[in-house]
């Protein structure tokens, strides 16, 4: 126990510094409550309330759609509309086969006219859409 003797009254100023230190930075970064967050709820709910059921991202879509029709094996491709970065990484993986299916991320059923290629529209919620292509 001789390491935690503090010698002099600098050292106590200086370990009471940093004890004060670290609590302000703490609370600033809502540390406690970050870690009340993470402990409460389950990955998917933290991860439906960061990226959104549809909008901005549609993790809860995406997820909904893999499981729904068993899609873990294949890789779809996801299109959104209003953002730029994709949502393919969400379920992205090296090994899995192509799929004929596509997610639509808010995208409105006037959009969808839009698009050249034949398509069945699987399912679909809000502006969220699961589409198979018809290849001839």
């Amino acid at each position: 126990m001789k390491f935690l003797m503090i010698k002099s009254n600098k050292q106590k100023q200086n370990l009471l510094f940093l004890i004060l230190f670290l609590l302000i930075l703490s609370i600033k970064f809502q540390f406690f409550l970050n870690i009340y967050i993470i402990l409460k709820n389950k990955i998917e709910t933290r991860m439906v309330s960061t990226y959104g059921y549809c909008y901005p991202f549609g993790y809860g879509f995406i997820n909904e759609v893999y499981l729904k029709y068993d899609l873990n094996d294949y890789n779809l491709n996801t299109n959104n509309k209003n953002i730029a970065p994709t949502s393919n990484i969400f379920k992205f993986s090296f090994g899995n086969k192509k799929s004929h299916y596509e997610i639509l991320i808010n995208y409105r059923l006037g959009d969808l006219k839009k698009i050249k290629k034949k398509f069945n529209i699987v399912e679909s919620n809000g502006d969220c859409h699961l589409i198979k292509y018809l290849y001839d």
